[in-house]
Parts: structure tokens; sequence; C-alpha cells
């Protein structure tokens, strides 16, 4: 095989094995969604741009996702329609600050954010540069 080929070969199995071995690690695990009992888990938009949330209403179900609007919030055992949200989406390369207990607050840098079914996320601001 010429080196070209080989190198060609090679860049695709790592950007396979990359992305296959990525989209495992941020994924995790599925929580039912249909909030029946609670707890179920909540986002609260506290920034003021539009942030994804993301669900599922059984574990065999495809994602559902939303725009969750500034100043507002979705999921939750007391706020209709009843919704376990499973996670928010960090936009990459942005600066996303939130918090899930009094006096916390988490910065991360860029993919989905899982959401306990036991918590209510408050993304309180999302920082890009430029």
């Amino acid at each position: 095989m010429s080196s070209p080929l080989r190198r060609r070969i090679a860049v695709l199995a790592t950007t396979t094995l990359i992305a296959t071995g990525l989209s495992v690690i941020t994924a995790g695990p599925a929580a039912a969604s249909g909030c029946s009992t609670p707890p179920c888990g909540r986002v609260e938009n506290k920034t003021s741009t539009y942030i994804r949330v993301r669900w599922k209403n059984d574990d065999s179900d495809p994602w559902s996702y939303a725009s969750l609007a500034p100043g507002k919030g979705m999921g939750g055992w007391w706020h209709s329609p009843k919704r376990d949200i499973d996670g928010f989406y960090a936009p990459k390369n942005c600066r996303t600050a939130y918090s899930v207990t009094a006096g916390s607050q988490y910065h991360v840098y860029g993919g989905w954010v899982k959401v306990s079914s036991n918590q209510t996320a408050k993304v309180v601001s999302v920082t890009c540069p430029g």
C-alpha cells in the first residue's frame, strides 16, 4: 500500500474511534422521562439567550428536543406539562455556568450536560468569545 493511502486509512480509523468513543462518553444513560412519579429533572433558563433541552418519555424512545426561551423553565413534577428533562446543551467554545444546588456553580465549555431526575439545573450564563 502506498503511504498516502495508509495515512488516509489511519486518519479514518482514528476519527471513527474518537467519534464513537465520544458519543458513548457524552451520551450517558437515558432515564425514563415520562414524569409519572416524582422527582423529575427540570431546567430553568436564567440567561438572555435560548438554550436546548432534551428528554425521553421512555428509554426506548428517541430523544425529544426543545428550545427554552430566556426566563423560562421546563420539566419537573410540579410544572405543566410534567416532563423529566434529562439535559441541556452548552454551546461549543462558550462558557456556560449553571447551578443545581444553592451556592453551587459549575462551568462547562460545550456538549450535553446531564440533569438528574432529582435536580433543577439553573443555567445562569452563556459567554461566548467575540
